[in-house]
This record gives structure tokens, C-alpha cells and sequence, in this order.
């Protein structure tokens, strides 16, 4: 996939409710476009998502307010992104990708510039991520069936 551009919100970073309604916000604008999910670990608690559609050769981000072991706010969006998974029709089908993405380092309250620091780190994972991405990761959400919810 050609990657034209990664989309973020700095307001997502951390915080779970603005993850889980970018998150929700991107699927829903994404439903007709060949999508592929993956699921990356900022950190040794959180994680985010970033939704390749391979139709506009855009990426977006989530933020990473998403707890992965379970705990607190960021353990209930955990659970709410994957009842969102299924019913979207992603179900398992979201790719975990195994090396930390330290998207929080990328962040000094002081620099002026975080977003072009940020966007350029996210950036260049992207585009490595998805060169090894493979045309069977992307579907179609709208034209898959809504699995039932845990």
C-alpha cells in the first residue's frame, strides 16, 4: 500500500474516550473503503490503532488511550474497540504489531513543532508497517457481516 498521508488527533493521545470515538469516527467514514486494522503498543500499557485504507492511501491514527491489560477507563475502551471490531465486521482480524511505538516520547509540551515530530514519527512506522501489509489484511467492512457482541 501506498501511504499518502498519516491523520492524528493530539487530543487522543492518553485519553480514551477521544480514542475510542476517533476510532469510531474512522470506521464509520471508512465502511465502503478497503481497510486494514492494526494494533500497535505505545508503551507497557497502552495501545492504539491505525486504520490503513487503502483506498485514499491515508492512515489514521486513534491515539493510544487504550489499555491493554484490562484496568481502569482505558481497559473499558479496550473492550468497547473490540465490540466495535465486531460489529464492523473486523472481528480478529485486526493485526497486532509487535514493536513499541513510542508515540508519547515524540512529545515535548515545549516544542512548538510536536506535531511535525509526531506526525514524522508516526509516518515512517506507518509506511513500514505497510510493506508488510498484504492485499488478504484489507476488507471491505460494509460488505462483511456484524459479528455479535461478547
Amino acid at each position: 500500500m501506498r501511504v499518502r498521508d498519516v491523520i492524528f488527533y493530539e487530543e487522543t493521545f492518553g485519553i480514551t474516550q477521544k480514542s475510542l470515538k476517533s476510532l469510531r469516527d474512522t470506521l464509520a467514514r471508512s465502511i465502503d473503503h478497503r481497510i486494514c486494522v492494526v494494533e500497535i503498543i505505545t508503551n507497557e500499557l497502552l495501545c492504539g490503532f491505525l486504520i490503513f485504507d487503502r483506498d485514499t492511501g491515508i492512515v489514521t491514527f486513534t491515539g493510544d488511550g487504550f489499555r491493554t491489560d484490562g484496568g481502569g477507563e482505558g481497559g473499558a475502551g479496550y473492550r468497547s474497540a473490540q465490540a466495535l471490531f465486531d460489529l464492523f465486521g473486523i472481528g480478529l482480524r485486526v493485526i497486532p504489531w509487535h514493536e513499541v511505538v513510542p508515540v508519547s516520547e515524540a512529545w515535548d509540551p515545549d516544542d512548538r513543532r510536536r506535531n511535525a515530530t509526531r506526525k514524522k514519527l508516526l509516518l515512517s512506522v506507518v509506511k513500514h508497517i505497510a510493506k508488510t501489509l498484504s492485499e488478504t489484511d484489507f476488507i471491505i467492512p460494509s460488505k462483511k457481516t456484524p459479528l455479535y457482541v461478547r
